[in-house]
């Protein structure tokens, strides 16, 4: 079905967004503006609706607290245009588990890049050459973002939901065992 090829195709670019932050603690800006490209072809697909107003709030909201967080060197700039990209899709009930699947993949991979940092011996950090080894280094953030948007895309799924819907394999509520 075309409306899973979409929000596939939205996974694949979050992902690859992350493992560019993850590589480079860089987002190409061709990945936000893709996401916001493809949010267009999903409402033609899943059909319009009239609450749709709120996705843009959304996404002005967002990038406007983002802004401020670039301006305070809390996100990066990639971060924040991968955040409001991503809030597009989203509605007003919808961008509260948003917000909270970032927050808690954030987190998590804080604890993660700690305890990998101390973990990790000097030379094989020097071999990679990721910035994300060091000790105290930055967090690359899009990589938080893009697992929250996926956890919450197809946990609970993005406005408009239309007639479109995510497979019952995928739908968190609905796991079948195998």
């Amino acid at each position: 079905m075309v409306a899973h090829l979409v929000l596939y195709a939205l996974a694949a670019l979050l992902t690859a967004a992350a493992c560019q932050d993850v590589m480079q603690l860089r987002i190409a800006n061709i990945f936000p503006t893709v996401i916001i490209l493809l949010f267009p072809v999903w409402v033609a697909v899943a059909g319009p609706e009239a609450d749709m107003w709120m996705n843009a709030v959304n996404f002005a909201l967002i990038l406007g607290v983002g802004l401020i967080l670039f301006a305070l060197q809390w996100l990066g700039g990639g971060d924040v245009k991968l955040f409001a990209a991503v809030a597009l899709w989203f509605d007003f009930t919808g961008i509260v588990p948003l917000i909270f699947y970032i927050t808690m993949s954030g987190a998590v991979l804080a604890i993660v890049l700690i305890v990998v940092r101390r973990a990790i011996p000097v030379g094989m950090k020097d071999r990679l050459g990721w910035a994300i080894f060091a000790r105290r280094g930055p967090i690359p953030y899009g990589l938080a973002i893009a697992a929250g948007a996926i956890l919450c895309i197809f946990g609970q799924g993005v406005n408009p939901n239309g007639k479109a819907a995510m497979p019952s394999f995928i739908v968190a509520d609905r796991i079948i065992a195998g």
